[in-house]
Parts: C-alpha cells; structure tokens; sequence
C-alpha cells in the first residue's frame, strides 16, 4: 500500500472526511468532524469505466487518538466507542471470514448446480442464525450511536421486513435520522404494502410497440399473472428466463387462464426491446418503466418474479426457479 492515497469517509453519505498517503508502511488521518461518526478507510483504483472505490477498514471517527490494526482492519485501540466497536465486531469478522472459507471450499467440490445452490442456502442460513441475534443483541444497547450504525447497516440487509420493523421503532433519534435508515425503512413500507394478500399496485410503461402499457391492463383481469420483473443486462434474469419461463410459457402459452407478462427495470427501452428479440421472449412486455417497479414493490434485486391471482391480490412474490414450476402447476394442473 506504500504510496497509496488513503480516504477517511463517513459511512452514511461516503463524504470524505480527511485523505491521506500511506509511506513506510504507516498513515495517519488527522483534523476535526462535528461528531463521532461510523467511517470507513477506503482507497481509489480506476478501472474500465471508471473509479472503484474499496473499503478496507471499519471505525468510529471520535476524538482522541485511534491506532488501527490493518491486518484484522479494526481499532487496536482507542477511545471508548472505538473499543468497544472493536471488541463486538471481532467475532462478527471472524463468522464472516469461516463462512467465506466453506464457500470456497463449496466451490471447490465437484456438485451439480442444484446441490451447490442447496448447499450455499444452508451455509448462508446458519450464518444468519448467529449473525442476527449478535446484531440485536448491540442494538438493544448501542441503539443511538455509531456502533448501532454499524449493526443496523448489516442487520437491515439480512432480516425480514416484520422483523426490521419490530428493531427501528427502538432506534434512537441520531439513527432514524441516517439517509440509509430513512431509505431502507420507506423500502420496508412498500414491500409490507405489497406482500402476500395484499392488491397490486399499478405501474405504467410502455409496449414493444412503443404504445402506452400498464400493469393495469394485464392484472386483474380474471387470470393468473406471473411478472417477471427484469432487465436486458442481467444474467440471472437471462437464466430464470432459460430455464423457467421459456417452458412455462410454451407449456400454457393456450391456457386462457394464465399469461407470464414482462416487466423490463432498471433498463434503457431500446435495449430492453433488443433483448426481447434477441432472446425470443413470446410473452407480453412492459418496457420503460425505470425505478418505478422497485420504488413500488420496494425490490432492490432482479429477476424478482410476483405471481398475481386473477383479482389483482399477490399470491407470492420473489418466487425462483423450481418454486415458480411448482405454484403454476398447483394453480393450474
């Protein structure tokens, strides 16, 4: 890292707070902040495109003097919060590190793609077992700092929407005012509002034929409708496609009482339409809606496949692969 330029950011809007250059080995940030604040040390590297930014090491900007320790890229010491941050995330680092190595050594063994994937699922699922009651648990002390910043930054990517809601209305001031805090809990707000029983909420695009479309004109109907939420430049989207809808389509493509029906995100139209050519996508589409069916849904992943029953209400929702089979053939065979 000698010679490398060094950024102080807060974690809360990447500001940079101070930069620095790495010489002998050593860095050292120095100056004043309005108050202690969760940060990250990150450097700069271009590549293709642009500048990726990559983060190496998390602590808590408080005064006083912070000694970081790069090699577990934690506070070695410092001030209150800093030690205490350090002595509770340690663990956390060292579940993270376990369950990185079993992944490699996962992909390392000679399984076929189904159980691989079951596999991973375990691997991930027993790591949040521990991993979210560790996180409530700081919480429930360190609800108003910058140490609950930390946890409620990595529990909010890893719980379910009921149960981030039951953490936020404990969370202290200085967090709910957080732009990520504000953000994710609009975002829970709209997927509780379109969960499972709950009415579609309707979108407006536009057809291949450039004309208007809405999720209105397909939903609600009278059939089942299975929305695949998606964009030209996704793999995964592409595979879900290959592999589920392509024989789902083919096999009730005369099935009056259902259709699979698009819905390009995230995704420039041209190339959306492109796509669906070039990919042989047979079923109705809705191109040119933007961010409009993630801010509605309150999705942040694609493909995200929701199966509508024929009144509009959601029947499910981030359904894939064998699953999305399974509930057709229910409904319909």
């Amino acid at each position: 890292m000698n010679g490398k330029t060094l950024y102080l950011l807060t974690v809360d809007n990447l500001k940079a707070i101070d930069s620095t250059r790495v010489s002998d080995g050593q860095f050292k940030f120095e100056g004043n902040i309005d108050r202690s604040r969760y940060s990250y040390i990150a450097f700069k590297e271009n590549i293709p495109g642009g500048v990726r930014t990559n983060f190496i090491a998390d602590l808590i900007t408080e005064p006083g003097t912070t000694v970081m320790d790069m090699e577990q890229r934690l506070p070695a010491s410092g001030g209150e919060l800093n030690t205490r941050f350090a002595k509770l995330w340690a663990p956390l680092i060292e579940r993270q590190k376990a369950v990185v190595a079993q992944i490699k050594q996962l992909e390392a063994d000679s399984l076929d793609r189904a159980a691989m994937m079951q596999r991973y699922q375990e691997i991930i699922d027993a790591y949040m077992a521990t991993l979210n009651p560790a996180l409530k648990d700081i919480l429930s002390t360190d609800n108003d700092n910058p140490i609950g910043e930390a946890a409620i930054r990595y529990y909010a990517h890893n719980c379910r929407p009921e149960e981030w809601q039951n953490v936020y209305d404990r969370l202290g001031p200085s967090l709910k005012e957080l732009d990520f805090v504000k953000n994710h809990n609009n975002q829970v707000n709209r997927i509780l509002g379109t969960a499972v029983g709950r009415p579609f909420v309707d979108l407006t695009g536009k057809s291949t034929d450039g004309s208007e479309a809405r999720l209105s004109d397909f939903v609600g109907k009278g059939k089942y409708v299975l929305a695949d939420f998606w964009a030209s430049w996704c793999g995964p989207c592409r595979m879900e496609a290959q592999e589920t809808l392509i024989p789902l389509y083919e096999k009730y493509k005369n099935d009056d009482r259902f259709t699979i029906l698009g819905v390009a995100t995230w995704d420039e139209a041209d190339n959306s339409k492109a796509a669906i050519e070039r990919l042989g996508y047979r079923w109705p589409q809705i191109i040119g809606c933007g961010t409009a069916p993630s801010e509605a849904y309150g999705f942040n992943a694609i493909p995200m496949i929701i199966l509508f029953g024929p009144d509009g209400t959601i029947l499910a929702r981030g359904i894939r692969g064998p699953e999305i089979t399974a509930k057709i053939s229910e409904l319909l065979d």
